[in-house]
């Protein structure tokens, strides 16, 4: 036998003794069980046989009581009794439920509401709250928030039932709703005369109600639901009398509390309206304007519902289901880690208007910790979020900056390093990205910035690179940006650049950029006294633009650059001026000077006071294409130079005058002439390869020379004729600009200098006869190498 509790207590009935001892002289069968209920002031309880349980026979409910023991199928306890109850079976949950109901006054104690000792079946705890309309109930879920359910049973079959009443129709039941434990729902206010139902399994210890009871002043509509949000809360609430019918002329209202650093969202799932006599239905945010509002919810907001004077001849209905969604405020968070990397700073700037205190960027885990701008140094480590309402794509800029920097000469070691983004970097969740490098090299050196595989092409303004990342190229001076040099793109002819001021390269970056599309390497390289040097390498099919420094505001005063511009074997290069403007010169001059690398090639040389050729020039070997700046007094130096790589041209112009001029001459005269057609035969046929030197720091700025003994140079045997002038209609009209050279019937094939020539002008001996008129060729100093001039009949040197 299995007793829940033998002992009465001292307010028990004297029956009650002498029941047990005659119970004890009937002994329930083997596996029985027994308990005291006890009922209290105001409780009532109503245990009856289950709908589908075992039959009366195999369980029955045997009350003791005046020494008489009476089996029923179902026994209501009255208020303040005790009663000894022995089920004669071992599982009773399964043949009898139970029903415990309190009544609550206005004046009724709200404490102990839940009785205690009671058997264990299936139970449903009522609380039948008799109050006058006036008077508010708040039911308070603080311990155990609740979430409202449209479905008949929670998923642990425990439910509370709230329902209340309307003003003038006392006895007709309104549902507030159903509602489940773990949820968001704080507490719920009800108007006037309230039920509360409590279902609980047998197999749920239940020792609590879970809420507390109080009352407060009129809550001016039929109900009023709070609710306390949860990070990642996804909440449905419905109206009153889901999906039945709102009440008629009635309010209600939900007040939404949100977490700090989350925002929530409404969603309207089903709205359906009545037909209305006098007012107008519909919800709303707030308390008295209707009118729905949309947007995102901060800290707390309130959603009300009214209904009208309904049409009741219709059979439509006031019915409301909406979606409360909680979302963080902050996108998905990204690590700043520099304690790794020398010498980088970061910088987060928002790009959206900050004026309307929106601050994007935030570091966390002190996620209220946000600022329009964010700044790393070297060392830190810190995590950062941003803001929902700002998107990481277009709204976040980061500015991530190298400096690398060498002070004392003899320490400068670098040598074709690969400038890199760390990986940790360049997979932040932001797509405007640029990443600067600052290089600084002591007065000795210069710096050399080139490329191994994927050279670069400079833009014209109003191009955009075709890839996802784009170079912009600066020097700066003590105070501040010096000239840029332009924006380059990936794959292009540019080899290499040097410059001996401090160089700020930026990578400019756009959505879908990758680390392997860069290609710059850096080096420390001996000094060299041009502003820039450019390496160039233009190949047939790809035409290039170059352009001078400071492009559209002008080349800084006095500034130098030069290009160092390879020509392919057996081919050419045509050099077009396309866009030029010349400034106005207070001291000095703008020098514009092509120069080939060849011991016998002319200088084509322009001021700012010439006319730049509309016609391509011509060159059929490496050249400098050197421009170096004067004082302006108004006006901007800009050009932007053309590069096209062609197969050279012999016209039947250019053989007819070779020819002319050497029937002219006489037999001397024809055998040098004869030298000059098989040069330019021998340049469309088998030119041979240039040779290149490598640069010598200490050779000044002059083009490097190998002296020649007269011996050595063969030139006493043939000399070179510059026939510039001679015929320079035929050979404009060819597009060269002179007729090939020749050094005993060979091209020069001696070493080529890597250092630009001097700047400023090297001016043309001039030699004119009634004959020809044509340019003295550059010699250099310290060779004994002649220079035989042809001057017609006369034969006399020109002084």
């Amino acid at each position: 036998m299995f007793v829940s509790q033998l002992l009465p207590g001292p307010a028990e009935m004297p029956g009650v003794a002498l029941s047990l001892v005659l119970l004890l002289f009937r002994l329930p069968a083997p596996g029985a069980e027994m308990v005291l209920v006890t009922t209290g002031l105001d409780v009532t309880i109503n245990i009856r046989q289950a709908v589908g349980s075992p039959s009366f026979a195999d369980c029955q409910m045997c009350i003791v009581g005046d020494g008489d023991i009476v089996c029923h199928q179902e026994y209501r306890f009255l208020p303040n009794v005790s009663l000894l109850i022995n089920f004669t079976c071992a599982d009773p949950q399964h043949a009898f439920i139970m029903d415990v109901k309190k009544d609550i006054g206005e004046d009724h104690d709200l404490e102990d509401l839940l009785p205690q000792d009671l058997p264990r079946l299936n139970t449903t705890y009522i609380w039948a709250i008799n109050v006058p309309y006036k008077v508010g109930v708040r039911i308070n879920f603080d311990g155990t928030p609740v979430w409202q359910t449209d479905l008949a049973h929670c998923p642990d079959l425990v439910q509370y039932r709230v329902t209340g009443h309307v003003q003038y129709d006392n006895t007709s039941e309104v549902p507030v709703g159903t509602f489940c434990r773990n949820g968001t729902i704080s507490n719920l206010k009800i108007q006037g005369r309230t039920l509360i139902t409590l279902e609980v399994p047998w197999s749920e210890v239940n020792d609590d109600t879970g809420f507390q009871l109080s009352f407060v002043p009129p809550i001016g509509m039929f109900s009023v639901v709070t609710a306390i949000l949860q990070p990642g809360s996804l909440v449905y609430f419905m109206s009153a009398n889901w999906p039945l019918g709102f009440p008629n002329d009635e309010l209600m209202s939900w007040k939404v509390a949100v977490p700090p650093n989350y925002h929530a969202t409404v969603t309207e799932e089903n709205f359906t309206k009545p037909i209305c006599v006098k007012r107008e239905a519909g919800w709303f945010f707030g308390r008295s304007v209707l009118g729905k509002i949309s947007g995102q919810f901060h800290n707390t907001f309130i959603i009300t519902l009214q209904n009208c004077d309904m049409d009741y001849s219709y059979s439509s209905r006031l019915d409301f289901r909406f979606l409360v969604q909680v979302f963080n405020d902050y996108h998905d968070g990204f690590e700043i880690d520099l304690q790794r990397q020398d010498g980088v700073s970061v910088r987060l700037n928002q790009l959206l208007d900050s004026s309307n205190g929106l601050s994007c960027i935030c570091r966390t885990p002190v996620s209220s910790d946000c600022a329009p701008e964010l700044q790393v140094g070297p060392g830190d480590h810190l995590n950062v979020s941003v803001h929902f309402k700002c998107n990481p794509e277009t709204d976040i800029a980061a500015e991530v900056t190298t400096n690398i920097s060498c002070e004392v000469f003899p320490d400068c070691s670098i040598r074709q390093m690969d400038l890199v983004v760390p990986d940790t970097i360049s997979s932040w969740p932001l797509a405007q990205q640029t990443f600067k490098w600052l290089v600084e090299a002591p007065a000795e050196l210069t710096i050399e910035l080139s490329t191994k595989r994927l050279k670069l092409q400079q833009l014209v303004p109003g191009e955009r690179c075709d890839g996802n990342i784009t170079y912009s190229m600066s020097t700066l001076c003590e105070h501040g940006l010096r000239s840029t040099l332009g924006l380059f793109c990936p794959g292009g002819a540019v080899d290499m650049i040097q410059t001996a001021d401090t160089v700020s390269l930026e990578l400019l970056t756009t959505d879908g950029w990758n680390t392997k599309d860069m290609d710059i390497r850096l080096a420390f390289v001996p000094r060299v006294t041009e502003d820039y040097i450019v390496k160039v390498s233009p190949v047939a099919g790809a035409p290039v633009h170059l352009l001078t420094p400071n492009w559209g505001e002008g080349m800084a005063s006095k500034m130098t650059v030069s290009w160092d511009i390879t020509v392919p074997e057996e081919q050419v290069v045509k050099l077009s001026f396309l866009n030029q403007s010349m400034p106005v010169c207070l001291h000095g001059h703008v020098f514009v000077s092509v120069d080939q690398q060849r011991d016998d090639s002319t200088v084509t040389n322009f001021r700012e006071t010439d006319a730049l050729p509309t016609h391509p020039l011509v060159l059929p070997h490496r050249f400098w294409l050197n421009v170096s700046n004067c004082e302006p007094e108004q006006g901007q130096l800009n050009l932007v130079v053309h590069l096209v790589v062609a197969q050279p041209e012999v016209t039947t112009d250019v053989l007819l005058i070779v020819a002319a001029a050497a029937a002219r001459s006489g037999p001397d005269h024809r055998h040098r002439t004869g030298g000059v057609l098989r040069e330019t035969l021998m340049c469309k046929r088998q030119r041979p390869p240039l040779a290149y030197g490598i640069y010598n720091p200490s050779a000044g700025r002059g083009k490097r020379r190998f002296g020649k003994s007269r011996e050595d140079n063969e030139s006493h045997i043939y000399a070179v004729i510059d026939e510039d002038r001679v015929y320079a209609a035929q050979f404009h009209k060819a597009q060269l600009v002179s007729i090939p050279e020749v050094d005993v019937y060979r091209p020069f094939q001696g070493p080529m200098g890597d250092q630009p020539p001097s700047r400023g002008p090297l001016p043309d001996a001039m030699v004119t006869n009634e004959i020809y008129t044509f340019v003295v060729k550059k010699q250099d100093a310290g060779t004994n190498g002649e220079m035989v001039t042809f001057l017609g009949s006369n034969d006399t040197p020109a002084s």
